[in-house]
């Protein structure tokens, strides 16, 4: 969800520190894609998964076309090669744990 610029005043929350790292090629697509399936922002990512773990995901349509894409993607990866490499298999494991809090969201 979006803030408004009057939100974000309303907040009072600074955030005036700038932080980077570097990664590998690997680490980074794989940071790239859970954010993409996460549909957050990378910022919002990675300071949720740092203050309250596990990333906490809203599901809407847009989710689900993004998990499904990925899914199916995989599929085809495991289809071909007949399995997955360590890095895939970590996005599996990340899109379990997301259907896994979907499914305990609908049954509430």
């Amino acid at each position: 969800m979006k803030m408004s610029h009057e939100n974000k005043k309303s907040c009072k929350r600074k955030r005036n520190k700038i932080i980077s790292f570097r990664a590998t090629e690997e680490e980074a697509e794989l940071l790239d894609r859970k954010v993409e399936i996460s549909g957050l922002t990378k910022q919002d990512y990675i300071i949720s998964s740092l203050t309250s773990p596990p990333v906490s995901i809203k599901a809407d349509y847009r989710l689900e076309d993004k998990f499904a894409l990925e899914i199916f993607r995989l599929a085809k990866v495991v289809k071909k090669y007949g399995r997955l490499e360590e890095e895939d298999q970590e996005i599996l494991r990340f899109l379990i744990e997301i259907y896994y809090e979907i499914k305990k969201e609908k049954s509430l």
